[in-house]
This record gives C-alpha cells, sequence and structure tokens, in this order.
C-alpha cells in the first residue's frame, strides 16, 4: 500500500494532467483573443513544470518505499 504522501501526489499528478489535455481546447475556444490565448498557454507551460516538479518528487517517494519493501 502507499503511504499517504506518495498517493497524494500521484493523485494531484493525475489531476494536473488532465488539466494539460484541456488547455488546447481552450485556445481553440478563446478564438481571437490573443490576450486569452496567451493566458491559456501561459497556466499551460506553469502546469507542465508543476507536473515535472511533482512527478520527480513522487520517483523519489516511491523509490524510498521500494527499498523499504524490499528490506521488509
Amino acid at each position: 500500500m502507499l503511504k499517504n504522501p506518495t498517493y497524494n501526489l500521484m493523485e494531484t499528478g493525475a489531476v494536473i494532467s488532465k488539466g494539460l489535455y484541456r488547455y488546447e481546447q481552450f485556445r481553440k475556444d478563446a478564438g481571437e483573443c490573443q490576450q486569452c490565448q496567451k493566458l491559456w498557454q501561459s497556466m499551460k507551460q506553469q502546469d507542465e513544470e508543476q507536473l515535472h516538479q511533482l512527478l520527480v518528487h513522487m520517483k523519489q517517494h516511491i523509490d524510498k518505499e521500494m527499498k523499504s519493501v524490499a528490506v521488509a
């Protein structure tokens, strides 16, 4: 079983990932509004960076949990 901090990271990663999928549709829906286009692009980039940071940290948690299972 995963520890709560690892599960929380996984769940948050899934939420961010689902949101990233939607940004392209949001940009299309924005039509010719350049300000909206820039806003959605900026938010997508920020979420991509957050997801990357989260995944790197989550890997550390999983590696640590795997080591403790291997020792047990």
